[in-house]
């Protein structure tokens, strides 16, 4: 009998955790307004060499979230895959050997980690031009009421971004802290609305806020936040280290000289961590024993892949997370 506020379907698309869905192999239970409801998939074949069999029906992943999108009249779930990597976690703390998180800032994805977690920029955005509209409007009344609503629209627009950000900074602590990483690298901020295409002042100061939370958040769990050089991170090829701007076209990366393929900024978060590493090496045997921790094993300052403990005759690139597209559709990574 008392007023609350409850979500509402605005955005084409909503983001559920596993606070509120639950996975299973044929179906999915998701929490609405009106309750939980449980829909069955619309899966191909599960014969056929698709992700959906490399990943969702392999014990070896685990579903972390999803995006629900309604799109003419359909609905699809894009589901989060995750690698679960055997626990070596407390015996790399004790070592003393840094571990390194790498991240990269972007705009349709607002944070993408090198363990292949993405936070999308959609909400973001969705926001940030429904504020715009509503102060535009009020502009146009030219009233001294609609000037005091237009600052009340700054205080919830801030707001509502605060909380945001503190989500997703908690998310990377969590990442960092969960796969033993003892630094979080980004590339630096400096003219980093000049270097991303579409990014708005609204995404610098996010970019910046982000940085801030994660920076303090940080101190807390005893892990170091640095920011490394931003050239060609985006443009280089973590596999192999080829280096060129055909490389990337918009969110695909494809190396032309070995071939790698994968999300684009899944790479450039690697190559972050990666030259974190390469800046930080001592010694006068090639650098300590350090590494960029990934979905599944590390790459140590000169590229080359460890898989986890328990899997030494792995090799080559590690087993990445993808992100399912659709729900006959095909993986964004690899």
């Amino acid at each position: 009998g008392e007023y609350a506020g409850k979500p509402h379907f605005s955005n084409p698309t909503a983001v559920y955790d596993k606070r509120c869905a639950t996975f299973h192999d044929e179906y999915v239970s998701l929490a609405t307004v009106d309750g939980r409801i449980e829909i069955e998939y619309v899966l191909p074949d599960p014969e056929r060499d698709t992700p959906h069999s490399r990943y969702l029906d392999n014990d070896d992943y685990e579903v972390t979230g999803a995006e629900l999108h309604h799109k003419n009249d359909e609905w699809f779930l894009h589901l989060r895959t995750k690698a679960e990597v055997e626990s070596d976690t407390p015996e790399q703390a004790t070592t003393g050997h840094p571990t390194v998180l790498g991240v990269d800032l972007g705009v349709n994805q607002l944070a993408v980690t090198s363990t292949g977690t993405f936070w999308s920029g959609h909400e973001f955005d969705h926001w940030r031009r429904e504020y715009e509209k509503r102060r535009g409007d009020l502009q146009q009344c030219g009233t001294r009421h609609a000037h005091e609503n237009i600052q009340a629209v700054g205080r919830k627009e801030t707001g509502r971004f605060k909380m945001m950000l503190h989500r997703i900074a908690n998310g990377i602590i969590a990442e960092a802290a969960e796969n033993g990483c003892t630094v979080i690298a980004f590339e630096e901020l400096t003219g980093i609305r000049d270097r991303l295409s579409g990014a708005s002042w609204g995404h610098k100061w996010a970019f910046e806020r982000l940085y801030e939370y994660v920076e303090y958040k940080a101190e807390l769990h005893d892990i170091d936040v640095a920011q490394v050089d931003p050239e060609n991170t985006s443009r280089r090829c973590s596999h192999c280290g080829f280096t060129h701007p055909d490389n990337r076209e918009d969110e695909g990366f494809e190396c032309l000289k070995c071939g790698y393929q994968n999300h684009a900024d899944y790479n450039a978060a690697k190559n972050i961590g990666l030259r974190y590493l390469r800046r930080n090496q001592t010694g006068d045997g090639g650098g300590a024993p350090v590494g960029v921790r990934l979905n599944r094993g590390t790459l140590n300052a000169n590229g080359e892949y460890e898989p986890p403990a328990g899997e030494s005759g792995q090799s080559g690139s590690p087993r990445e997370s993808p992100i399912l597209n659709e729900a006959n559709g095909e993986a964004v990574s690899e």
